[in-house]
């Protein structure tokens, strides 16, 4: 019998992150960072409970992450205009173009990954995958 399902994905979800994490220091970012900024680059202005939601981490990480983002100059927080009560956290110049950085290294790091796969396998692959978290989350993937 071959690799179970669970774990082949495991395997190259861990095989991926081991590529893409030496990359991160250099740019200036940490693990979280990345899908924070990428988000924010979509969904400007977004609260914090949104950016914990639609991250897939917990709030407590989240407002950790941002404060350290926040430090580095690659986030901005400022007061809603509809609520006072609510802060708003955009993506700053600096947070775009380190954003910027990193798609580039996720690119590289995705042609390496999807060599040998045509045009048609990556579509049905990235929709399996979409499928796949929409089924466990009730979420789609935007």
């Amino acid at each position: 019998m071959g690799t179970a399902f669970h774990m082949l994905l495991y395997r190259a979800f861990h095989a991926q992150k081991n590529k893409l994490a030496p990359h991160l220091p250099a740019i200036g970012l940490s693990s979280g960072q990345p899908k924070i900024l990428n988000h924010l680059l979509h969904h400007d202005a977004c609260i914090q409970r949104d950016l914990a939601q639609n991250c897939d981490i917990e709030p407590a990480t989240v407002s950790r992450i941002l404060y350290n983002m926040e430090r580095a100059g690659l986030i901005a927080r400022s007061v809603s205009p509809q609520c006072r009560r609510e802060t708003r956290i955009s993506i700053t110049d600096l947070g775009k173009t380190v954003c910027a950085q990193w798609e580039e290294i996720c690119a590289g790091v995705e042609a390496v990954s999807l060599e040998g796969f045509t045009e048609g396998e990556k579509a049905l692959f990235c929709g399996f995958l979409a499928r796949m978290y929409h089924n466990l989350t009730g979420r789609s993937i935007d």
